[in-house]
């Protein structure tokens, strides 16, 4: 996965719509730098929420209204669209995710003072153009990147704190997380399928030698 476009509104540390273009410098190589406060972690934040519906590390889970931001007013919807290529880069999938969020009532007795809750969406738009069905955005969406949640944070998006885990992570979780980075899933099935026919062609020569023995 590759961001191309991040916008965000109402998100974090950003209340107006704030895009961040990262096609627009031709490098491969991007340094966020800032003071303390000034939204650094709210990007990394607003891309893990776009793609999984929450944001920051896996101990420490950020979603719903923790979500929307402090300075903008409330008739502002908050939400985080993230462009992206696939493992390919070529074909480009568009996600546009809202979080559950607060807005001001419009109508009856509590107009203009009260707050109601409003449901979060995610919409995810295909490369050739079509929205996927929004019931099952999250599995394609996981399915694209390839990784969980909880992988996409080990490996790609290592929260401040957090940098350890990967590195004290037991060798069949390092086995499990680079087996789906690298898609060597079907080596793997092969291997195990190779190791049970070696174990059953040994015990069939271990009793055909027992039997000669015998005779």
């Amino acid at each position: 996965m590759r961001p191309q476009k991040l916008t965000m509104q109402a998100f974090g540390s950003y209340g107006q719509k704030t895009i961040i273009d990262f096609t627009k410098t031709d490098q491969n190589l991007f340094l966020v730098t800032g003071d303390t406060g000034a939204g650094k972690t709210t990007i990394f934040d607003a891309i893990v929420f776009a793609l999984y519906g929450e944001a920051s590390s896996v101990s420490n889970k950020k979603e719903g209204v923790v979500l929307q931001s402090q300075y903008a007013g409330l008739e502002l919807e908050p939400y985080v669209e993230l462009e992206f290529t696939d493992g390919q880069e070529q074909d480009i999938y568009t996600v546009r995710r809202v979080p559950r969020h607060l807005k001001k009532i419009t109508r009856g007795a509590a107009k203009g003072v009260g707050t109601r809750e409003i449901t979060g969406s995610v919409s995810l738009i295909m490369p050739d153009g079509t929205e996927y069905p929004q019931k099952e955005s999250n599995g394609k969406l996981q399915e694209i990147i390839g990784l969980t949640k909880n992988q996409f944070m080990q490996v790609a998006m290592i929260a401040q704190g957090e940098f350890l885990k990967l590195l004290l992570a037991s060798t069949e979780e390092r086995k499990k997380i680079f087996r789906q980075l690298f898609q060597t899933k079907h080596f793997y099935e092969l291997q195990e399928k190779l190791k049970q026919h070696s174990g059953t062609l040994h015990d069939k020569c271990t009793a055909a030698r027992n039997s000669l023995e015998q005779y």
